[in-house]
């Protein structure tokens, strides 16, 4: 595919993903065109605020830069007040510097209102053609241009389908450990590595567990691998939900940390049918609910048991389930 056509192609798939993958991959784009100390999306969804933050490194200068991503349909254009806001929340946030990015367009008002107010805009065209010329997923193949999957993978998010695949189904049986994963994911660059740095309790194995819980309940997402030693390692990254929750718990706010966490799990498609199942029957033994399991999975045998374990304590945190004794075994019952 040549130049041109690849940034078309760039442009269909920016009106394809949601806001929220717009705005990791948004993230992607400026941490490899920056030199970032750091860089991520923040908590709390705010009409034109600060969607992407980071502290860019350029020889003398160290400055806080703040980011508004704004993922638009074609045709439906950033206008002038959503620039003069974004300036307002630049000034209250004390950021030195600020990028608009969009997948559409600018109003011409819009632009002037940008350059009045030393504010950098990208829209979608120049966002592509950026991709393009940088090698940002994408890849030059001989005289054309192929999409890089490792990039792309890191949008991806847990699909609904007739037979849940076993990756989607979680190993990781410790909400406490899972925000430990999620403050050394904010804390570093998110390779395995550095989390086990972090957390010495992480190693390889635990860190994909937590990953991958992380990743079903929308707070992480699979950041494209960075070179270490002249070799890509894999590496996590965090989403808006993630940090809204990590930070939600730093503060003390346990209760409004649960709510994030229950609406986290309700999009769990495998925790989602075994929730129906019970508010359908009453209640489920844990042998039935190992063969739901069995039934609506591609675990093994002996998987459906480990996991069985882990499910029943994520089923426990929805409002509606409550576990009850059930002679030598337990039952979940609704509530």
């Amino acid at each position: 595919m040549q130049a041109a056509a690849m940034q078309d192609h760039l442009r269909d798939r920016m009106y394809e993903v949601s806001p929220e993958q717009f705005e990791i991959l948004c993230k992607m784009v400026l941490s490899r065109r920056l030199d970032t100390e750091s860089m991520q999306v923040t908590a709390f969804r705010q009409d034109d605020g600060i969607d992407v933050e980071g502290v860019i490194e350029e020889d003398v200068v160290r400055v806080l830069f703040g980011a508004q991503v704004k993922r638009y349909d074609e045709g439906n254009t950033v206008s002038n007040g959503h620039v003069q806001r974004f300036s307002g929340a630049l000034t209250q946030g004390n950021y030195q510097t600020g990028t608009y990015l969009t997948s559409s367009s600018f109003t011409g008002p819009a632009r002037r209102a940008a350059e009045n107010l030393q504010i950098h805009l990208v829209d979608g065209e120049q966002l592509a053609a950026t991709m393009v010329s940088n090698n940002i997923g994408v890849a030059e193949r001989g005289s054309g241009y192929e999409l890089q999957p490792a990039f792309w993978d890191a949008l991806t998010e847990p699909e609904r389908t007739d037979t849940i695949p076993s990756n989607e189904v979680p190993l990781a049986n410790s909400f406490e450990s899972l925000r430990e994963f999620l403050a050394a994911i904010d804390e570093t660059g998110g390779t395995r590595a550095e989390i086990n740095r972090a957390v010495p309790e992480f190693d390889s194995r635990h860190a994909d567990l937590y990953g991958t819980a992380g990743w079903l309940l929308g707070f992480v997402h699979e950041d494209t691998p960075t070179a270490v030693d002249g070799r890509e390692v894999r590496r996590w990254g965090l989403t808006k939900n993630g940090v809204e929750y990590l930070r939600l718990h730093e503060s003390g706010d346990t209760e409004a940390a649960r709510e994030r966490l229950i609406a986290g799990l309700r999009q769990v498609e495998v925790v989602d049918r075994l929730a129906t199942v019970i508010a359908e029957r009453g209640s489920l033994s844990h042998d039935e609910l190992k063969a739901v399991l069995a039934a609506e999975t591609d675990l093994s045998e002996s998987s459906v048991a480990r996991r069985a374990s882990t499910l029943g304590q994520w089923l426990t945190v929805l409002p509606e389930i409550a576990e009850r004794p059930e002679g030598r075994s337990k039952k979940f019952v609704s509530v």
